[in-house]
């Protein structure tokens, strides 16, 4: 079995016919991986299913955006993009002026929900929920991308992700990203059909691995009030989510507290190393002259092919 983890699943996906019989690719076809990941056909999809969903609109060119009938401040992100790389918050017009649409990967303008933030991680196998967790949004990059992880329950998000996965007889990993308004009403702001970072609230007593065979008889779930953190990225972004006494104080709790996802005490090296591949990023970042969280993916990142693109934008 072959389990894919980031966006070279796009790549597998394409290839199903490709591997023989005797070898599984835990995943879903490529289409309805696509339609995940790109955040238009996303919320289309969450539309036709009779979802809430949020006001969005597709942007193909910057005279588009600059007619757009949304009122500010709202959200604007490319269709293929991940870990809140170029999510701008447009708050005035002036803004405008500094974005560059790309006609082969156009962006999304949608309205912006005050609320809490929460993520998922589950596990599906031919449209049955396999493996669960939820963990609230609170140390990240950017307010979008998480930093720290602390499993919750959610009944009524568990319930929507069980009626997704059932609903599109899904098969691999993937993650959700959901705003929970005051009045209780949850918006899915965005997919991601791979491994996200809520696999780290799974321990090894949790036997996850069996989520991903036909032996798991019931949903694995994380224990509630399990955390871990990326020690590094607390230290490099999470500080700047201080806006009180209060969250300064709960960012050094949860620093000296929680466990980092790498660290273990049966191997030190993993985690010691640390500083050493970071400085690797960096070099490469000055090379590349690209952004620190743009760096780890990029080599395996899936943002479309022009063509399906240019096909999928002319039938919108």
């Amino acid at each position: 079995m072959i389990v894919p983890m980031f966006e070279e699943v796009f790549y597998f996906s394409k290839a199903l016919d490709r591997f023989p019989t005797s070898c599984k690719v835990f995943c879903s076809p490529f289409k309805i991986l696509d339609t995940l990941h790109n955040k238009w056909l996303f919320n289309n999809k969450i539309r036709e299913m009779g979802k809430t969903a949020p006001n969005s609109f597709l942007i193909k060119t910057e005279r588009e955006l600059e007619t757009l009938s949304l009122a500010f401040p709202y959200i604007l992100k490319p269709c293929y993009s991940r870990a809140s790389q170029k999510v701008i918050k447009i708050e005035k017009a002036t803004q405008l002026s500094k974005i560059k649409i790309d006609p082969h990967n156009p962006w999304v303008a949608q309205e912006w929900l005050k609320g809490e933030k929460i993520c998922t991680y589950s596990i599906g196998v031919g449209g049955k929920l396999r493996a669960h967790a939820a963990y609230p949004l609170q140390f990240s990059i950017g307010g979008s991308s998480c930093l720290n992880f602390e499993a919750i329950e959610h009944e009524r998000i568990e319930k929507w992700v069980k009626e997704f996965i059932s609903r599109e007889n899904f098969t691999g990993q993937l993650g959700f990203d959901f705003i929970e308004l005051k009045d209780k009403t949850l918006y899915p702001i965005e997919c991601n059909p791979r491994s996200t970072s809520g696999l780290h609230l799974f321990r090894e007593e949790d036997n996850l691995p069996l989520a991903f065979s036909q032996k798991a008889t019931k949903t694995i779930r994380p224990k509630i009030g399990f955390s871990k953190q990326i020690a590094i990225g607390m230290l490099l972004y999470g500080w700047k989510n201080h806006e009180t006494k209060k969250s300064r104080s709960q960012f050094i709790k949860k620093l000296l507290s929680i466990r980092d996802v790498i660290f273990s005490s049966h191997d030190l090296f993993p985690f010691f190393f640390q500083p050493l591949l970071f400085a690797s990023y960096i070099f490469r970042c000055l090379k590349l002259r690209m952004r620190i969280p743009s760096i780890f993916t990029f080599d395996i990142n899936w943002n479309g092919e022009t063509q399906e693109v240019e096909e999928k934008i002319d039938l919108d």
